[in-house]
C-alpha cells in the first residue's frame, strides 16, 4: 500500500515550521512515503507577518512558496505533493484542514480568513472537505456540525491534542470521517502517522475522493490503541 502524510508544515510558509520543504520531502521519501499533503497555516495573524496588507493575491502568492518548494522537491524524487490548507478563523484557535482545493481556488476566494467557521461551512461545505485538526488541543467546544471529519489522532509530540476526546466525538457522530496526521513542524516530527491507500494520490481533489469514499486506512503506532478502538467502533 502507498503511504501518505496529510498534515505537514514548511519553514518557508508556516512561521512555526522549522524544516525547509525540500528537507521535509527528502525525509519522507527516505521513510518510504509515496507523498505528502502540505497544509501550511493560513490565518490573519500569519498573513500580517507577510506584510502584504490588503492585497489578497500577493498574500497567496507568498503563502504558496512553501508548497511550491515541496512540489519541486517531490517531482525530483517521484513523490506526490498534494495541496492543502490549515485554516483558522478569527473567532478562536481551532484549525481546519481543507482538502479538495487548488491554488486557483485560494486566489478566487479572497479573505476566507476573515469568515467564521459556520459561514465558511455554509458557503463551501458542498465543494471542499473540512477536517477539524486536533479538535481538542486548544478548546473544549468543537463545532462538529460544521465539519466533514475529525483528525482523531494528531501525533505532534509537543502538544497534548487529547486524541481520546476526538475519538469519543467521532464515535458519537459516525457520519464524520476520521483521519490522522503527524503535524510535522520540526525534525523528529516526520512519519509519525500515515494514510494508507492502494492507489497513488495525485492532487487534493483525488485526496478528497479517497477520504469521502473510505478507500484508506489510518496508521499511527504511538496511538495504535485509538485506531483499534476506532476500527472496532466502525464495525459495531
Amino acid at each position: 500500500m502507498y503511504r501518505y502524510e496529510l498534515h505537514l508544515h514548511t519553514a518557508e510558509t508556516s512561521k512555526c515550521g522549522k524544516v525547509r520543504a525540500a528537507d521535509q520531502i527528502r525525509t519522507y521519501h527516505r521513510l518510504g512515503y509515496q507523498g505528502v499533503c502540505v497544509t501550511d497555516h493560513l490565518h490573519n495573524s500569519y498573513l500580517s507577518l507577510m506584510d502584504c496588507h490588503d492585497d489578497w493575491h500577493e498574500c497567496i502568492r507568498r503563502y504558496l512558496y512553501g508548497y511550491h518548494c515541496a512540489k519541486e522537491a517531490g517531482e525530483a524524487l517521484g513523490m506526490d505533493v498534494i495541496f492543502g490548507v490549515e485554516l483558522r478563523f478569527p473567532e478562536n484557535d481551532s484549525d481546519y484542514l481543507i482538502f479538495g482545493i487548488d491554488e486557483q481556488w485560494l486566489y478566487d476566494h479572497p479573505w476566507i480568513t476573515r469568515m467564521d467557521h459556520k459561514s465558511f461551512f455554509d458557503r463551501f461545505g458542498d465543494e471542499v472537505l473540512i477536517i477539524h485538526a486536533h479538535p481538542y488541543r486548544n478548546c473544549d467546544e468543537v463545532f462538529y456540525d460544521c465539519v466533514h471529519g475529525l483528525e482523531i489522532v494528531n501525533c505532534n509530540p509537543r502538544h497534548d491534542s487529547r486524541n481520546a476526546l476526538a475519538l469519543k466525538l467521532a464515535e458519537a457522530h459516525p457520519n464524520l470521517y476520521r483521519t490522522v496526521g503527524s503535524d510535522a513542524h520540526q525534525e523528529g516530527d516526520e512519519g509519525r502517522a500515515a494514510t494508507l491507500v492502494e492507489e497513488r494520490i495525485r492532487d487534493s481533489y483525488q485526496l478528497k475522493d479517497v477520504i469521502t469514499s473510505g478507500r484508506f486506512r489510518n496508521w499511527c503506532p504511538e496511538f495504535d490503541w485509538i485506531l483499534k478502538e476506532s476500527e472496532e467502533d466502525r464495525h459495531v
